[in-house]
């Protein structure tokens, strides 16, 4: 939504690129303390990343089991 690159988001939340490219690729996890350095950096609270999370990951296993069907 606000058009940043993982540059730009790397050098808010003072972290490498390469390592926001691999959390947002699910080959790493942040930490707790990264999570809400990532969330200053985006300003915006823990708990409505995390809601976000927990929304695509019902929408991603309801998918996976319409597909079994």
């Amino acid at each position: 939504m606000r058009k940043w690159t993982q540059t730009d988001l790397a050098l808010r939340a003072d972290v490498d690129r390469n390592y926001v490219s691999l959390i947002e690729l699910g080959r790493n996890s942040p930490s707790v303390r990264l999570m809400f350095g990532l969330c200053d950096a985006l300003d915006i609270a823990p708990s409505e990343l995390l809601k976000d999370v927990e929304r695509r990951m019902r929408l991603q296993a309801k998918a996976s089991l319409s597909s079994v069907d």
